[in-house]
């Protein structure tokens, strides 16, 4: 069968994903963030597509030539689906359809997708690698002329933000640095730009966005990540020629100097000096702790009653839980949570162990990031982003030890 139509698919996916965020559809009338509205409205269009290419995968093939492609990674998609499925029928005998759309948009259609990739081609899959690329360099490039300029490109405004932040494409700057985090790793190489360029680019979108501890461990990430490569010059040497070697030491000294400019010019640099102390958000992050000693035996096992919920502001400060796990157990109790975190977890500790050393150092950095926000806790395309560029590189270096053994 000709599976350009699952590309395109997952294509328009994508795009649907990255540039119609929830406050872009609050400004086109459709309500998305806020509460209220329709459950219909709720679920992101790229929610839908993702549904319908499931469904016609099943259609178009046979159920058994699905998990013969998916192989090993069948049972771990598996096990994911039914957990979450437990999760998705708790929450509605729970709440009913409130709050299912943030099911399904962050944590059901990024599952539901995978089967797909398995069915595009190798060309297709690093295309998909490669448009994600441009997607996420576009999404610094945009944050930085944002902070630069004062502006934002969506209409939205961040009352609880003392400094302006960035919101570029993907919703809430937080959002925003989360996602940067989780696949800037991943895609240094994948487009025309030098990675050293696309890396300082990324550092300034950082800033933008105002992740300080985003950027503190993406910096830490990107450094453990160099480690075996430095290791390797310090030990052997590269091999490079002379026209190579100053043409990137006089590219290094034009981009050091726009790198310090751009923080000076635009106001990054009284940002990063003003917020060098531990403000009310970051304590927040560590108070929201306090919560789990207000909840009862009951509520720790089905999730918090609505006068605790309401109460969330009275004792972190802030309206919102700045830790995903501590917001899933507040919400659904250790009944909901615990499934959802294994469907959650589960993909990406396979991706942990069968990938390499950039891909281990990158997803523990996103859990550690991860535990720093609310991200996870909103309806957001993160997983969807990530699982897909995750699998997809999983499969083309698969495809690579084959294609070279049946070479050999």
């Amino acid at each position: 069968m000709n599976n350009t139509i699952f590309f395109r698919g997952v294509f328009i996916a994508i795009t649907a994903a990255f540039f119609l965020s929830g406050y872009l559809l609050e400004n086109l009338g459709i309500s998305y963030v806020g509460e209220g509205g329709s459950p219909i409205h709720k679920i992101h269009l790229y929610s839908y597509i993702i549904i319908f290419l499931f469904s016609l995968l099943f259609i178009k093939f046979n159920p058994k030539f699905i998990i013969l492609s998916m192989g090993p990674f069948f049972k771990v998609w598996l096990i994911s689906l039914v957990f979450l499925l437990f999760v998705i029928f708790f929450g509605i005998a729970k709440f009913g359809t409130s709050g299912m759309a943030y099911i399904v948009n962050t944590f059901l259609s990024p599952i539901l997708l995978l089967p797909i990739i398995f069915v595009i081609s190798s060309e297709q899959k690093k295309r998909l690698i490669k448009y994600i690329a441009y997607l996420i360099l576009l999404n610094c490039i945009v944050s930085i002329v944002e902070y630069a300029l004062n502006i934002r490109l969506v209409d939205v405004e961040f009352s609880s933000f003392a400094f302006f932040r960035s919101s570029a494409f993907l919703t809430h700057p937080l959002n925003n640095a989360l996602i940067s985090i989780a696949l800037l790793p991943y895609l240094m190489n994948k487009t025309f730009l030098p990675s050293i360029l696309y890396f300082g680019l990324s550092v300034l979108a950082l800033f933008a966005f105002g992740g300080r501890a985003a950027l503190g461990v993406y910096l830490l990430i990107m450094f453990t990540i160099s480690l075996p490569a430095t290791y390797k010059f310090i030990t052997k040497g590269v091999s490079m020629n002379k026209l190579t070697f100053s043409l990137l030491c006089l590219f290094s000294y034009f981009l050091f100097i726009a790198f310090v400019i751009t923080v000076l010019e635009t106001g990054i640099a009284d940002r990063i000096i003003s917020k060098l102390h531990m403000d009310g958000s970051a304590s927040a992050r560590v108070d929201v702790f306090y919560l789990l000693e207000q909840m009862s035996l009951n509520e720790w096992l089905f999730g918090a009653t609505e006068n605790l919920r309401s109460a969330i502001e009275v004792y972190l400060g802030i309206s919102v839980i700045e830790n995903y796990i501590i917001g899933w157990i507040f919400t659904f109790g250790l009944i909901g949570a615990t499934p959802l975190m294994i469907s959650f977890v589960y993909p990406l500790f396979f991706f942990f162990k069968e990938g390499n050393w950039t891909t281990k150092v990158s997803i523990i950095g996103f859990f550690i990031v991860a535990a720093s926000n609310n991200s996870l806790t909103t309806k957001t395309p993160i997983l969807l982003f990530l699982y897909t560029i995750l699998l997809l590189l999983y499969l083309l270096e698969k495809e690579k030890v084959i294609d070279s053994r049946n070479t050999y």
